[in-house]
């Protein structure tokens, strides 16, 4: 794929992006074998209540801890995870201001200056990143004293006058829909309102609280089975007394944690959330974005292993001739892994306009025109270097 098709495509296109965790390594670990778990659990019937406790909760620890925990505002980072924490944050800044002069310099007023970020992740990276770069955004909250959260607030664009002249033109804005909620959230009532993180500080000191027995080791080379042998192994360690005592423990982590108002990355996503309606509604607002004339899709750090969110989206790629996707994959491994799961290989794409890219094939296709140097993995530092901010640079305004 050249950059001068993806250029051309820019101009004159409705902007979206699809993020996922892989965009916010290597500060945080990446979700995939946290969903393939879970969903492993879901569909194994051989396992007790004990077995199937102790592996959830090992996993939902893991969750908690890599992503969770190392959000929150008072998490005392070590100096490797603060380097890695800068760098993080600082390809999410670029990445803003890249998107933020590409909508400024494009050449087509028939387009309103708004990008849409759908995004997966939980964590506070876009949130800090637009704050620090001071760009427009709407992230559905409005309200000074308790934010509240409401999908109409998406709607918004935003003019700016000159002080002496009276000049209004429109400004850039990113709408960001965090589709799996985001640890900003907080259920009141029955509504959403912007958090001080009170209640994930709470799982917190609940998860301190236990005993080395509520928790299996989990290794990321391990398979389910193995997290099934170690279920069994720390079982066989306890008595009749202990094994109550443990299943009591992790009822009070399951109630703590099960209160945050974030989706589960399993098909039973909203068993204790006021999060389905809002999720329902989010993906709605995805696939309308989709079904427009003219728009254009970016597939960055994004597995696809939400069925839903996939599903939409080649709905979409079959429905919409118009729209283009850009996957843009970590590397060629990825590439096919992405292609197996959205069946490019079995046709289940009709209208040729879904592209899967990876580093071999960019350089390959751009060494030339660019005089890049080569590289083997699209990092977020690598996406923003070899593709936004040379497009920040190719896109120009029409001379009229």
């Amino acid at each position: 794929m050249k950059l001068e098709v993806i250029k051309n495509t820019i101009q004159s296109s409705n902007i979206n992006f699809l993020i996922g965790s892989g965009l916010s390594r290597p500060y945080l670990i990446t979700l995939g074998k946290i969903e393939l778990f879970l969903e492993e659990l879901e569909k194994d019937s051989t396992l007790n209540k004990l077995e199937r406790y102790l592996i959830k909760a090992s996993i939902y620890k893991i969750y908690f801890e890599q992503v969770m925990n190392k959000c929150l505002d008072d998490y005392s980072k070590t100096v490797a995870e603060k380097q890695d924490y800068e760098e993080v944050l600082g390809n999410y800044e670029d990445f803003l201001l890249n998107i933020n002069v590409i909508l400024l310099k494009r050449y087509t007023p028939i387009l309103n200056k708004q990008v849409n970020l759908f995004t997966t992740n939980i964590d506070l990276f876009f949130e800090k990143a637009l704050e620090s770069t001071m760009v427009e955004f709407n992230d559905g909250f409005k309200g000074r004293i308790k934010p509240t959260f409401n999908l109409s607030n998406f709607q918004k664009s935003y003019n700016k006058t000159s002080l002496h002249y009276k000049n209004t033109s429109e400004i850039p804005v990113f709408n960001l829909n965090k589709l799996h909620g985001s640890l900003s959230w907080k259920r009141e009532k029955e509504q959403i309102i912007f958090s001080n993180q009170k209640e994930h500080i709470e799982v917190r000191d609940t998860l301190s609280k236990f005993h080395t027995n509520c928790f299996i080791t989990i290794d990321e080379k391990d398979d389910f089975a193995k997290l099934i042998l170690n279920a069994k192994a720390k079982i066989k360690e306890l008595d009749k007394t202990q094994q109550e005592e443990v299943i009591n423990k992790i009822d009070d982590f399951f109630n703590a944690y099960e209160d945050l108002q974030l989706v589960n990355p399993t098909k039973e996503k909203f068993k204790t959330t006021i999060l389905n309606n809002y999720y329902y509604e989010l993906l709605r607002l995805y696939a309308n974005e989709m079904e427009k004339e003219n728009s254009v899709l970016f597939v960055l750090g994004f597995s696809f292993a939400d069925e839903h969110i996939r599903e939409i989206t080649i709905r979409a790629a079959n429905s919409n001739p118009t729209l283009q996707i850009y996957v843009i994959a970590h590397n060629e491994n990825s590439k096919k892994d992405v292609s197996e799961t959205l069946g490019v290989s079995k046709n289940h794409l009709h209208n040729n306009n879904l592209k899967i890219i990876d580093p071999v094939d960019f350089y390959s296709n751009n060494k030339e025109d660019m005089d890049i140097k080569s590289f083997s993995e699209f990092g977020f530092s690598e996406i923003n270097e070899m593709i936004f901010f040379p497009l920040k640079n190719k896109v120009t305004p029409k001379i009229i």
